[in-house]
């Protein structure tokens, strides 16, 4: 596993509970408390034991580095719920994995995908461009462990200020809506500030993007990314169905698919908000609360056919200015 920072240990360990060693990139505060303890030279550590003792919470298990950051579970199941979404975007997109202008031809040198969750991405583009170093982050190692050699994933927390030896060639953001306080500041900004000139950001992002509990619109992707500097910006808006309601084959398979994941992934949404900031029991969620957003109700107007709903599935990409 080679570092963006240096070289870390990428062997089996040996004698120890765990198979691989999953690390952390080493943000400015943690590198001001290693200085302060006198260590120094190394821009990794090795996490410990304790970032998979994952919290369990409602039956579910989420992430144990900096716990309650992000408020979806990591178990199996939401590992399942995002294969079907990966699943589910890929058709729409055509099975398009990319959409800055990289080819085999025109490889990237260095790519960043942010929150990568169980990085399929990131090995998708990695076997794609065999020379290419993939470096994927998220807060939780729920990723495999046999990948393509030059994929490498690591724990980070990528709202925070990032410390790299050296810039991408593009970087890469899928499905993050309500893993960022904010997007232009802390993702936008300094995907562009860690871009080569000429390099490419790119988002495929739902609408509302910006956060589960924003208050009023959240602003154009696309304008964010020309605010922060971007130039040749695309957009592309790509309607998703709720469910199996249109006509169109294959836009009723997407669709599906569509409703299983948010079928799955509704519990695991709402009783982290709704028991925290609402301080409802799990039950009140399910069942007894509002009817409008009572699960049991929601769930069966997901799957409610005579419901023509979508959402937008927004892909951006533009390039930081040559000079």
């Amino acid at each position: 596993m080679d570092s963006p920072c240096g070289s870390p240990n990428s062997d089996r360990q040996d004698g120890g509970e765990f198979q691989f060693t999953f690390e952390s990139l080493i943000t400015s505060s943690t590198r001001s408390i290693l200085e302060s303890l006198g260590v120094e030279g190394s821009c990794s550590v090795s996490l410990t034991e304790s970032v998979f003792d994952f919290p369990q919470e409602f039956g579910r298990t989420f992430h144990a580095y900096k716990a309650g950051l992000y408020l979806f579970p990591n178990d199996d199941i939401e590992q399942d719920r995002l294969a079907i979404q990966t699943e589910a975007i890929e058709r729409l997109c055509s099975g398009k994995v990319h959409f800055a202008p990289f080819s085999d031809k025109n490889p990237p040198r260095n790519v960043l995908d942010l929150a990568t969750g169980t990085g399929d991405w990131a090995i998708q583009i990695g076997e794609m461009f065999p020379s290419t170093k993939v470096i994927a982050t998220d807060l939780s190692p729920i990723q495999p462990t046999l990948v393509p050699p030059n994929v490498h994933f690591y724990i980070e927390d990528s709202s925070e200020r990032w410390i790299y030896s050296e810039r991408f060639d593009y970087i890469h953001t899928r499905g993050t809506a309500g893993c960022w306080q904010s997007f232009e500041k802390d993702i936008a900004a300094q995907a562009f500030e860690w871009l080569y000139p000429g390099g490419y950001f790119e988002s495929v992002e739902l609408d509302n993007y910006t956060g589960l509990l924003c208050s009023g619109s959240p602003p154009a992707l696309k304008d964010i990314y020309r605010r922060v500097g971007f130039e040749d910006v695309h957009e592309l808006i790509l309607p998703m169905p709720m469910n199996g309601w249109p006509d169109d084959p294959m836009l009723k398979r997407i669709g599906g698919l569509w409703e299983r994941n948010f079928l799955s992934g509704l519990s695991g949404m709402t009783l982290s908000i709704f028991t925290r900031v609402f301080e409802l029991s799990p039950e009140d969620v399910e069942a007894c609360m509002a009817p409008a957003v009572a699960l049991i109700n929601v769930r069966r107007e997901l799957s409610d056919l005579n419901v023509h709903a979508y959402m937008n599935l927004r892909i951006v990409w533009g390039r930081k200015p040559v000079a």
